[in-house]
Parts: structure tokens; sequence; C-alpha cells
């Protein structure tokens, strides 16, 4: 199916690809069906965006967290796994949402917030993470490239 964007222009997305969100993401509760695709389709990036499909200007840049943060935790509650439907079989990924500001160095990523996706069922929730670790605005650049 095809779908339009303010920063992509059209782009199409096949109904087995579609992501549906169990309640939406903080702040865009009612907005429920996204895509994965990539940052730039010239450009290998470990960033994407995760579109809205009904909304043409929603899009946040995301990324697996586990890229910057390999010992990454993301613990599921029951009534989690129950939501995502996950069996015994399922994959998870994980993707956050990235803050690229002007200078792009000092991009950071909301580990306290991550998407968790059912890659079996297609299903989608953002979780709320409590560990001390993580915060909203973790730097995914390192401090040396940071501060040159």
């Amino acid at each position: 199916m095809k779908y339009a964007s303010t920063r992509l222009g059209e782009f199409e997305v096949p109904p087995a690809s579609v992501l549906t969100f169990t309640q939406g993401l903080s702040g865009f509760e009612l907005e429920t069906e996204y895509a994965v695709l990539p940052f730039d389709v010239n450009t290998e990036s470990p960033l994407h965006w995760l579109h809205s499909l009904t909304n043409p200007g929603l899009a946040f840049v995301v990324t697996n967290p586990f890229l910057f943060v390999p010992d990454y935790k993301v613990d599921l509650t029951a009534a989690d796994k129950t939501e995502l439907g996950i069996g015994a079989n399922d994959t998870l990924a994980v993707l956050v949402i990235v803050r690229i500001p002007e200078d792009y160095r000092q991009m950071t990523a909301n580990l306290i917030a991550p998407v968790v996706i059912n890659e079996a069922r297609r299903l989608c929730k953002q979780v709320i993470l409590t560990h001390p670790d993580y915060d909203t605005r973790h730097y995914l650049l390192p401090e040396s490239v940071r501060k040159n």
C-alpha cells in the first residue's frame, strides 16, 4: 500500500510490514500504525524512520539501542508480554527514539522509553523502564567525538 510523508514523499509498505501499536506512543496515543523505513535509502545507517501510516507529518528517528549500549536491558512485565502477544518462539526487536540537534554529534536516545516489537505478530508497545543508569537523553557518540 502507498503512503504519503512530508519528509520522504510517497512510500510503499507491504501489509505484512505494518507495525501496530497496542497503545500508541506517549503523546501520540491515537496514532497506532507505523512502518520502519530507511533513514536514507542511498546510505547505510544505524538510524531509521518510525513513520506513521495515518499522519504524513509524524515520524521519529529511531535506532537499535544495542548498537550503542551493548548491555542495554529491557525488562517486560507479564502484562507487557500479554499485550504484545509474545509466544515461545517469537522474536523481539527494540528501538529507541533519537533526538538529532543541529550539531548531530550531540544526538541522544531515549533509553527510558523503548519501543518493543513482536516481529512475528507485528505488535508494538512503548514501555517505560526504571533502570537507574538510563535516561531520556543518552549520548550516542563518545565524548571525544562530541567535543571536537
